[in-house]
């Protein structure tokens, strides 16, 4: 961990530069990050642990700040015959373009719920058919996820900075909106604001005066 903060003010000083080659080596290492980053993990003992980082295949682009970006973990068994195994789907759409750093509060997002899964599988598979058991575990995996403030706001500013390059203030109003205001009542509820009052606040500053390097350097 000490070593990806380390990298996190370089990244943001290239990030006022020309960008597409930063996204194009972040897609390039991709499933590469998030099987290190896995690995690096502590995972319960007698599961086995499926990995899938990919799309869905659906008729449209699905875009980082789209419902439909989500990713998951999901119990697939937990019997003595059938096996102990999860899978962990990590969704491109959302996840594809970041750095090492900036993966991190997702990574540890569903890592949380792969320790709630080995802890208690049947709450975990009842929380899926009840709102009020959902948002109890997505606040519990919440509360574990950022737990380094700078890792958070990496994910935050990739994040606005990938939607801006690949669809301008209009996308990049989307992905702010989703991350301050959309977030913390998606999929059941439970979730944190993604993006905190101030950044948002510099975000419309930023738009208003058509220079994103307000929002950047708001970061470094």
């Amino acid at each position: 961990m000490d070593q990806l903060l380390e990298q996190i003010p370089n990244i943001r000083r290239k990030l006022l530069k020309n960008r597409k080659k930063f996204w194009k080596e972040n897609k390039k290492n991709f499933k590469k990050n998030i099987k290190l980053l896995v690995n690096k993990a502590e995972l319960p003992e007698r599961w086995k642990i499926y990995i899938v980082a990919s799309d869905f295949l659906f008729d449209k682009k699905i875009f980082p700040f789209d419902y439909d970006s989500w990713s998951a973990t999901n119990l697939i068994s937990a019997t003595k015959n059938q096996g102990f195994e999860i899978m962990l789907f990590f969704n491109k759409a959302r996840s594809e373009f970041l750095s090492l750093p900036a993966l991190i509060p997702l990574l540890k997002h569903e890592l949380y719920h792969i320790n709630q899964v080995a802890k208690n599988p049947k709450e975990y598979l009842l929380s899926v058919i009840n709102d009020d058991l959902s948002r109890k575990l997505e606040i519990e995996a919440e509360k574990n996820t950022y737990t380094n403030d700078e890792f958070r706001k990496e994910w935050v500013l990739e994040s606005v900075l990938y939607c801006y390059d690949i669809g301008s203030w209009k996308f990049a109003k989307k992905m702010a909106n989703f991350l301050f205001k959309e977030m913390k009542n998606i999929y059941g509820g439970g979730y944190e604001r993604g993006m905190t009052k101030k950044e948002y606040e510099i975000f419309l500053k930023a738009m208003k005066k058509e220079n994103i390097k307000i929002f950047i350097k708001n970061f470094i």
